[in-house]
């Protein structure tokens, strides 16, 4: 049953460089629909379930919604963001990490892509805030707009996995065909694919 979950999840879900930070890695996202001990059923868009066996502790970050108001210097983020008139980056989503949570590795490459950084200064005086982030060997300004998602994450542990909760994990298929979760975020029920 598990190797028939893990070929049909391997069909069904696309991944691009921007969604997982290997090519063998899967990205899956999901309500969860029952939890067996170690097993959490997840129910996938088109009606289809996944059942994944968490036989060992993945990185596990919960989130909540935040607000422009929860962006300070300092504080450690993930953007994903869009190129905007004259190439100005346009945030579509920021992932603030309250201490303690799980970061991702940082993914460069296409505008849309993720990228983790540390914000230097938070420029307000405009009418949609700026921040500027230490990216590499440079600073980058990124736009934050009224349809930017801000989300907060903290640690947390998979005994956090209510049903009902929403989640987002990246797994790897094992040679016997079941799915091994590295990382996992919780999200609040009724939320949409919570950020990773």
């Amino acid at each position: 049953m598990h190797r028939f979950a893990a070929l049909i999840i391997a069909s069904a879900v696309a991944t691009t460089p921007a969604q997982a930070q290997r090519a063998s890695e899967l990205r899956i996202s999901g309500t969860v629909e029952k939890l067996d001990g170690n097993l959490v059923v997840l129910s996938l868009s088109q009606g289809i379930s996944l059942v994944v066996r968490l036989d060992s502790e993945p990185q596990v970050n919960s989130v909540a919604k935040g607000s422009g108001s929860d962006l300070k210097a300092g504080s450690q983020v993930s953007a994903q963001a869009k190129s905007g008139q004259g190439g100005d980056l346009i945030a579509t989503q920021i992932v603030l990490f309250a201490p303690g949570s799980h970061r991702p590795d940082a993914d460069t490459g296409s505008d849309s892509a993720q990228r983790v950084a540390t914000i230097k200064k938070v420029d307000t005086s405009r009418e949609e805030p700026v921040l500027t982030v230490a990216d590499k060997n440079e600073d980058r300004k990124i736009t934050i707009g009224a349809d930017t998602a801000i989300w907060i994450a903290r640690a947390a542990r998979i005994t956090g996995f209510k049903v009902g909760s929403t989640v987002t994990m990246t797994a790897v298929k094992r040679n016997d065909g079941s799915l091994q979760v590295l990382r996992a975020t919780i999200g609040p029920a009724g939320a949409r694919n919570p950020p990773l």
